[in-house]
């Protein structure tokens, strides 16, 4: 089940090396939807840069789903990992990735991921603007206006409207960098992108902790083996992070806040704790915060209900929720579903005013519920489309197996039940085969490309980067105020 590849230059020296695991495949196949790849860190004695792929669980946890090392920042790099690690999930594509700027990256991602949506790392951009643009230092109305510009806007009317306010009052028209991040702003601003899951992650800063905890176990001496281990520590910390809340959601009951709801406490018995905090706080905000103000039957079935913030009786501003009234099923113009995965508080709240009370199935993402990891390969339809390659066969019926022998490892019963099975299985399977021998074709893997010595890689410094991780603006002006007292 470990799976990894190894990258060597002309001169068979190391510059490439990716591996997934059992465990992080399970996990990709899971909730690999949305993903985090990060290569802001380099503490080795290679200085090779550490590219960790960072997931989020059904307990809203970051997990570890397949690590990289690589000497350059090259188009032809970034490939190469993007193709291997595809190679070993079985050619699932993520619906979002999360990177940080850079130009070699992005044309690795439109050629390997062509159905993923590319995002920009909001955090690693909000850190740069105060020294690329000084107006954000001295203006607050300037400031606010780009970050609003960032997350804030509902529409992409919205914000081109608010970005020229903010060019205009900051007279920021000939700024380089902001023009440059304007070409680019349909991968970093939440406007451009309503409708495509991103489970709310605006930014890389998930992959933060791993980074951390690099730079604590590693330095500029430390080797290849030494970084592994530290994250291999990580990732070991996260699993029994992930299985001490899975004990709790199993043993444990939710106590809602708002009791005698109806709603709430059907959704409780399906939803992980922390997802179920989500919504009841939604739930909430929508109860005590939105207003509906006006309906408009469009159709014999379907209301349009307008609903606005109820503390904003000066904003004008409102969200439109479509609902048919024959299934419940209801679109938000805050398109806050198909964003974060969990219904939004306008709906919510009409939900909440029509007596609406169980959520309709097609709105329980299974990635968010007690049941996201269970019966992952238990029907047809999880199969993967090229389900007859031999590759992607092996790879599928490995993963089943190990996830079937995670969850019985504790019960001596079901071991011997699952161990009696399997070698019935494999009698019938060798009498299929025998059958048929004369139709199937052997495969033979290809795994002596990389043949002969491997050698330690050489040392590289990759576009001017520290072996540090990036400092914000605020943190080289405090620390530079520091030396002067």
């Amino acid at each position: 089940m470990f799976s990894y590849d190894i990258l060597t230059d002309e001169m068979n020296r190391l510059i490439g090396f990716l591996w997934i695991d059992g465990h992080s495949k399970i996990d990709y196949d899971c909730f690999g939807d949305v993903i985090v790849f990060d290569t802001t860190y380099r503490l080795n004695k290679y200085n090779l840069a550490c590219a960790p792929f960072i997931a989020v669980n059904h307990h809203w946890q970051n997990i570890f789903v397949g690590g990289a090392f690589i000497a350059t920042e090259t188009i032809e790099s970034f490939c190469w990992v993007f193709e291997t690690f595809l190679r070993f999930v079985g050619g699932k594509q993520p619906t979002t990735i999360f990177t940080d700027q850079d130009q070699a990256m992005t044309v690795a991602i439109e050629r390997t991921f062509p159905t993923s949506r590319h995002r920009l790392c909001q955090w690693h951009i909000s850190k740069k603007a105060p020294s690329k643009v000084p107006a954000f230092n001295n203006d607050k109305v300037v400031r606010s206006l780009f970050y609003y510009c960032m997350s804030k806007c509902d529409s992409e009317i919205e914000f081109e409207k608010c970005w020229s306010d903010m060019v205009l009052r900051g007279n920021l028209e000939d700024n380089r960098w902001l023009r440059d991040l304007y070409k680019v702003r349909t991968r970093w601003s939440t406007a451009f992108n309503k409708s495509c899951l991103d489970l709310g992650i605006l930014s890389t800063q998930r992959s933060e902790s791993a980074n951390n905890v690099l730079h604590g176990c590693s330095k500029a001496t430390s080797s290849l083996v030494e970084c592994y281990i530290g994250l291999d520590k990580l990732t070991s910390n996260w699993r029994r992070s992930e299985h001490d809340e899975d004990f709790r959601c199993k043993h444990g009951s939710v106590t809602s806040k708002i009791q005698h709801c109806h709603l709430l406490k059907h959704i409780s018995k399906i939803y992980t704790r922390k997802s179920f905090s989500i919504f009841e706080q939604a739930y909430m905000d929508g109860a005590v915060g939105v207003c509906v103000v006006e309906e408009s039957r469009i159709s014999e079935n379907r209301i349009v209900y307008a609903t606005q913030h109820c503390e904003s009786a000066g904003d004008l501003k409102r969200w439109f929720v479509t609902v048919d009234s024959t299934n419940f099923d209801a679109n938000c113009s805050c398109m806050g579903f198909q964003t974060k995965g969990i219904l939004c508080k306008h709906i919510l709240r009409v939900y909440n005013h029509t007596n609406v009370k169980q959520i309709p199935a097609k709105y329980v993402l299974n990635r968010f519920t007690l049941k996201a990891k269970k019966g992952m390969y238990l029907s047809k339809e999880a199969r993967p489309k090229d389900f007859d390659s031999n590759l992607v066969f092996r790879s599928h019926m490995m993963r089943f197996t190990y996830d079937l022998t995670r969850r019985i490892e504790d019960c001596k019963l079901a071991k011997e039940y699952v161990h009696t099975a399997f070698i019935e299985v494999a009698k019938k399977a060798d009498e299929i085969v025998d059958e048929d021998e004369m139709m199937r074709k052997g495969v033979k893997d290809k795994n002596d490309k990389n043949k002969g010595l491997v050698r330690d890689p050489p040392t590289m410094r990759s576009k001017g980067q520290s072996n540090n991780r990036p400092k914000s603006h605020w943190e080289k002006t405090s620390k530079r105020k520091s030396k002067i007292i």
